[in-house]
């Protein structure tokens, strides 16, 4: 015989099945608009999975996405010929460039929507990748650090306890989540020595809750290096490579700095070592600065080094709200 209490816990069962289903059905829909290119539809769908879903986290993210997707423009760029100071008929033989840009105004709607999602959902780390890839790619880069700050200390209240798309936890979230920030701190490198400080900040925020990170080690050894200051460079790689002793990143980084301190033996020890284990290309740099230097007269070794600085390693990392996170192994 059913009781009260069993009916009860059946239509609750049966309403929260209900609430699911719909959510899925307006995301998938809008997934759907979205490949179609139909702006029109999807704005309309928003408004009624908006009334009938008004706090379900997909929402937020499908908001975002429209407006990021509604901002995106072309930016057509003239560019003269190369010889058009030196010959009159070049001149009209101009090249044109297009890249992506964004319109000010929906992409800050997108924000509006994104930055509510994660006030509401605060352990949704598609939601924060997803805002921080934005920042990166409108070269945001001061916010992006802060994003990365916030994600760091975040996941420390709640344990790395993060969730991806619908809610799902995440599998191998400290893991996942230190290589997506690895992934950004390349990005921030990539743009130039000015951003020498934002790539600071992230490294020693890492490095204040993972403190043998050797990616965030390396990184302050780079950040010291675009900042001349060879021997704290040096220090952050020595101790990256004591906890990892066959990442060649860092070996050749090592042999580098000590090639520009003019100390022959370390930078042929160093670079020994990254031939040793290094992949093809970081192989074949060894082998070319180690027969440079073994082909000077010993008491002729002290010119200064042209090797350069290797950027952060890239890993596999979620760059949008759209990235899947990574799927459990059977």
């Amino acid at each position: 015989m059913m009781t009260m209490k069993h009916l009860f816990t059946l239509l609750l069962l049966c309403s929260l099945s209900t609430t699911t289903i719909l959510a899925q059905n307006y995301k998938q829909e809008f997934e759907k608009l979205c490949e179609q290119g139909d702006t029109i539809k999807q704005k309309k769908l928003l408004e009624k999975w908006e009334k009938g879903r008004p706090n379900d986290a997909e929402l937020y993210i499908a908001y975002f996405n429209f407006y990021v997707s509604r901002s995106k423009t072309e930016i057509v760029t003239k560019v003269p010929h190369p010889d058009a100071d030196k010959k009159p008929k070049a001149k009209k033989q101009a090249g044109y460039t297009s890249e992506i840009g964004y319109r000010a105004e929906p992409l800050g709607r997108g924000f509006k929507y994104i930055n509510a999602g994660i006030a509401k959902y605060p352990d949704r780390l598609d939601m924060r990748f997803g805002k921080v890839y934005m920042l990166g790619e409108t070269y945001k880069y001061a916010a992006l650090t802060q994003e990365l700050v916030n994600v760091l200390n975040y996941s420390t209240t709640i344990e790395n306890k993060w969730k991806w798309t619908d809610n799902k936890p995440l599998e191998k979230p400290e893991e996942f989540m230190l290589s997506a920030i690895q992934e950004y701190v390349a990005t921030i490198y990539n743009s130039g020595k000015s951003q020498a400080d934002n790539m600071k900040e992230i490294a020693e925020t890492v490095l204040k809750y993972y403190p043998k990170h050797v990616e965030s080690l390396s990184d302050l050894g780079i950040v010291y290096t675009m900042k001349g200051d060879l021997n704290m460079a040096l220090r952050y790689f020595l101790k990256a490579t004591a906890i990892e002793p066959k990442d060649f990143i860092v070996l050749n980084n090592i042999a580098n700095i000590y090639n520009k301190k003019k100390d022959t033996t370390n930078a042929v020890k160093y670079y020994e070592q990254a031939l040793k284990y290094g992949d093809t290309e970081a192989k074949e740099l060894a082998n070319k600065e180690l027969k440079r230097l073994n082909r000077k007269p010993a008491e002729k070794t002290n010119t200064a080094a042209k090797a350069k600085t290797t950027a952060p390693a890239k890993k596999t990392a979620a760059t949008s709200t759209n990235k899947k996170a990574p799927k459990k192994k059977s």
